[in-house]
């Protein structure tokens, strides 16, 4: 009956420090952090559109209902918004109809922490054009 006993407290003891040695996925250090692919786009941007002459900004936000997405606050400076899949070093921004019915889309390019070049179609009644838009913070 001892011996039964030692086995069971020593059975005990290696699970118990089996599971302790466990560490859940987000306490896991993640060497260079735990950025993913959008965390780089995020935050506020000046705009150079040279189609349009204008200056403006845009905010990339996450797009809480896709992961892989993105929302461009005042794109092409509409005052509405428009969705962006992030992959990689780029940001694609499929056809789509914003607020103000203006049909866009185009690619940016990440270059820097300070610079993307984005390459889009904006097409308001009827009349397509592409531009040519710098991003910088």
């Amino acid at each position: 009956m001892k011996t039964n006993f030692k086995l069971f407290v020593l059975m005990l003891s290696v699970v118990v420090f089996t599971m302790s040695g466990c560490a859940l996925d987000e306490e896991i250090d993640i060497p260079g952090g735990n950025d993913d692919a959008i965390t780089k786009y995020l935050g506020n941007w000046s705009v150079t559109d040279n189609g349009m002459k204008l200056n403006y900004e845009v905010t990339f936000e996450r797009d809480q209902t896709n992961s892989s997405m993105v929302i461009i606050r005042n794109f092409a400076g509409s005052g509405s918004s428009a969705k962006g899949l992030v992959v990689s070093n780029s940001v694609i921004v499929e056809e789509q109809v914003t607020g103000n019915n203006w049909i866009v889309s185009g690619t940016g390019t990440y270059k820097n922490n300070s610079r993307m070049d984005f390459q889009y179609t904006l097409t308001i009644g009827g009349q397509s054009e592409v531009r040519q838009a710098i991003f910088t913070r």
